[in-house]
């Protein structure tokens, strides 16, 4: 939904589809479930190698399992250099280290519950991967706040239960947009974040069946906030800064910015960092602000790539680096730009 990271904002009629996690390849069963599948496209390390020693601690990226039950992987030597090159190697899946994909930098297990950005196999197949949160091969359910996959998800509108909630049995025969808000609505109320960051999405761009009302976006985005739901504590910063719903506040917008980053909020790392990097309702700090927006690029954040790289270029000309600047959202989620004045 609308600006920032409101887009995120889930609904079961608007769910993306990833053609390759739709047939994983076979799990081995004495594989760890702390372990991800081996879906093709996943990063894994290489571990415990005998006769090829050479590729133990390696990254490489799984390409697609094999009938002798090995896993094929590529990997790459002599990365961004004139001699680079890469192989495809035949790998047994017990010597594959594959993680649940992180978002913003956070290992799975971490605040990543906060932020609901976490993978998960679908609970009622069990075979396919759910990015919760982006919502990709995702169906969300308002009523429980659960996922499923795309796929079980159509499969259920063709049975004799397609009005009841296949995880809460709750029913679902109105699937009205007004239903869905009225849903998600009593599980904000009962106190769920995810619930609450949903509301105030919708509050703060307005639907046909909710009038648009950034006064009570802010508020339920203060209590997702103070619950541990970081995009709730990012949207809330921005608010504060551009004056939505209320006075501007720079000092909050700093306070939430810091706290969306602290759980995960790749966004909220790097407007933490310029917020530092400016002086902008907090007290200026080059070396901290530098700190908070390298953990921004590193997490893959491209604005924090280029105030870095423009604030090491201003620096090797006598400067004094990062000015005072301006950020905006623009109305896709996740994307910001900031101009220097």
């Amino acid at each position: 939904m609308g600006k920032k990271s409101k887009k995120n904002v889930k609904s079961s009629s608007t769910k993306s589809s990833s053609s390759s996690n739709n047939n994983p390849p076979p799990q081995n069963n004495s594989i760890p479930r702390t372990q991800a599948p081996a879906a093709p496209g996943r990063k894994a390390i290489i571990r415990g190698l005998v006769s090829r020693k050479d590729l133990n601690g390696l990254e490489v990226t799984i390409q697609n399992a094999l009938d002798n039950g090995r896993i094929a992987v590529e990997v790459v030597f002599g990365r961004d250099t004139i001699a680079e090159r890469r192989e495809v190697v035949a790998i047994k899946r017990e010597n594959l280290e594959t993680r649940w994909n992180c978002i913003g930098g956070i290992e799975a297990g971490s605040d990543m519950k906060h932020w609901g950005m976490t993978e998960e196999e679908c609970p009622i197949c069990m075979d396919v991967v759910m990015n919760i949160g982006l919502n990709k091969n995702a169906a969300y359910l308002e009523c429980c706040g659960k996922s499923i996959c795309e796929k079980c998800f159509v499969q259920t509108q063709f049975t004799k239960q397609k009005d009841v909630c296949p995880l809460c049995r709750a029913d679902i025969s109105d699937g009205s947009e007004t239903a869905a808000i009225k849903r998600i609505r009593a599980r904000a109320e009962r106190g769920d974040a995810n619930a609450m960051y949903n509301l105030g999405g919708y509050y703060d761009t307005g639907r046909p069946s909710i009038p648009k009302d950034q006064a009570m976006a802010r508020v339920w985005f203060q209590r997702a906030a103070e619950k541990g739901e970081s995009r709730g504590a990012y949207n809330l910063a921005c608010s504060y800064r551009d004056g939505e719903g209320g006075a501007v506040d720079k000092a909050q917008a700093a306070k939430y910015f810091r706290m969306a980053g602290e759980r995960g909020h790749i966004q909220g790392v790097t407007c933490y960092g310029l917020a530092l990097m400016s002086g902008d309702g907090i007290k200026r700090d080059i070396v901290e602000g530098k700190k908070w927006l390298k953990k921004g690029a590193d997490a893959g954040d491209e604005l924090a790539v280029q105030q870095l790289q423009m604030h090491e270029m201003m620096a090797s000309f006598g400067g004094m680096g990062m000015g005072n600047g301006n950020i905006s959202c623009s109305s896709s989620p996740g994307m910001m730009s900031f101009s220097m004045g």
